[in-house]
């Protein structure tokens, strides 16, 4: 049972993986699945790409790469300099702190919030590039902006 759990989590992370980068080569992906956590072989990785439909497509960059299926058609994703110019910011309503990020990652900011038990930081949701951040009553702005950039530094760079 546990290979089965392994390979459903490592099928989620590539998709995650796919979508939030523009990536040209297996080779790319192994990398990026490594420091996720899920070593793999090419062998492995290639029938997972298959069983996924995930191929390759013209990048808005000119360049191949890897992208998921949409609704019978492949969508290029973003490449890494489009990614970093997307709006990383923070808005606030009420005790809810809105933080929003670039498609794809999401899910990873408020795993990272949610794993470094603040106390300022009661919950999240997140979306696809929307993660809501339930705050603690009657916490200034300023210290949540400071408490978050601390656990997403990306949130520090804007």
């Amino acid at each position: 049972m546990q290979k089965r759990q392994d390979k459903k989590t490592r099928l989620q992370a590539i998709r995650l993986i796919v979508s939030s980068q523009a990536l040209e080569s297996q080779e790319d992906l192994q990398v990026e699945l490594d420091k996720a956590g899920f070593p793999c072989t090419q062998t492995t990785l290639s029938r997972d790409l298959k069983q996924l439909r995930i191929s390759k497509v013209r990048g808005r960059n000119g360049h191949s790469v890897y992208a998921l299926p949409r609704e019978g058609m492949f969508s290029p994703v973003m490449t890494r300099e489009e990614m970093n110019k997307s709006c990383w910011r923070i808005d606030f309503s009420g005790n809810i702190m809105v933080v929003h990020t670039p498609p794809g990652h999401a899910s990873m900011v408020a795993y990272d919030i949610d794993n470094a038990h603040h106390p300022y930081f009661l919950g999240t949701v997140a979306g696809d590039d929307t993660v809501l951040v339930v705050l603690k009553e009657d916490l200034e702005r300023d210290e949540a902006r400071t408490a978050i950039a601390e656990i997403v530094s990306r949130l520090s760079e804007k």
